[in-house]
């Protein structure tokens, strides 16, 4: 007999996870699966959860937001690689961003079979200064906003560019001076005001990226970087380059993929991973640990629904 341990979040997403509990336990049962039930109770539980108990079952299955898949990542990244059970995800958060990534369905009942019984394939997880991470570790606008006050954010950082374009009290809007350093020895330098390493082709609003360009388990990860505009020209470029994706090895928006990168700041900067607060600091290295887990997930090969709709035409300026 199978057996799979449910981790859920109780709290996430208005409770949703309590009031479907009976469906998906069920649905796991049907499928021929020996189930124990582990609702979480405070921040790293469930971490703890998996690394203790992890190996004595055949597979796993999260349900809550992606900092609570994060945990569950965290756990397995504990336990050596041939005793990390499978993983299932079904997602419950305000954002679930790396559901998208994962084209995962859309109702609970087929999230919960395809978690429990899908095919769980190799996926790569990052590491920012120790703490890992599943689809971004990112800094600079937003980054804290949005999960402080996610629905009003979420419909913020959904037009990114129209905000950027339109909001006058953004004209300050805060940089960082950075060097990028990758192992194969490009260094790019200059002032940013966002960036993030990920594997994923949505972040909260702010990044829509092509499908084709993010694979879960080729050992890369994407890199973007904003220049900071200082002139018209430059917001200009910046709006064009968003509506467009004109992504450049040294441009407005800055793009490349790299297994390894390091961030070094004049002064201390605010990260978040997946979401979540993950320190700040001065200098951050971000590695791939490729195929360090597997996790069911849709067919992403032939999965085509954009993650954001682009922008048709470049906003206005703001006078």
């Amino acid at each position: 007999m199978k057996r799979l341990l449910y981790i859920y979040n109780p709290q996430a997403g208005r409770q949703k996870a309590r009031l479907t509990l009976a469906e998906v336990t069920e649905i796991f049962s049907r499928l021929g699966f020996v189930v124990t039930i582990h609702p979480t109770k405070a921040a790293g539980d469930a971490t703890e959860t998996v690394s203790k108990l992890g190996p004595g079952y055949d597979r796993i299955v999260c349900c809550g937001g992606d900092g609570t898949l994060n945990e569950v990542v965290s756990g397995l990244l504990r336990l050596p690689v041939v005793l990390r059970p499978p993983l299932g995800y079904i997602p419950t958060g305000t954002t679930n961003d790396f559901s998208r990534t994962l084209a995962l369905p859309k109702t609970v009942a087929e999230q919960a079979e395809l978690a429990a019984a899908g095919e769980a394939k190799p996926i790569d997880v990052g590491q920012a200064a120790g703490r890992s991470f599943n689809y971004v570790a990112a800094f600079g606008l937003f980054t804290d906003v949005s999960y402080s006050t996610p629905q009003i954010s979420k419909q913020l950082l959904g037009h990114f560019a129209y905000v950027l374009a339109g909001a006058g009290e953004l004209a300050n809007i805060p940089s960082y001076h950075m060097t990028v350093s990758t192992p194969d020895g490009k260094v790019r330098e200059g002032n940013y005001i966002y960036g993030m390493v990920g594997n994923t082709v949505s972040v909260g609003g702010i990044v829509s990226l092509p499908r084709e360009m993010v694979k879960l388990d080729d050992g890369k990860f994407e890199v973007l970087l904003l220049k900071r505009p200082v002139s018209l020209e430059d917001w200009q470029s910046l709006l064009t380059a968003l509506a467009n994706r004109a992504i450049t090895d040294d441009g407005p928006l800055t793009g490349f993929s790299t297994d390894e990168v390091t961030f070094t700041s004049d002064g201390l900067v605010a990260w978040t991973l997946d979401g979540e607060f993950g320190g700040t600091r001065g200098e951050t290295t971000v590695k791939n640990l490729q195929c360090a887990i597997r996790i069911a997930m849709g067919n992403t090969e032939h999965e085509h629904q954009p993650a954001l709709p682009l922008l048709k035409e470049t906003p206005a300026l703001p006078t």
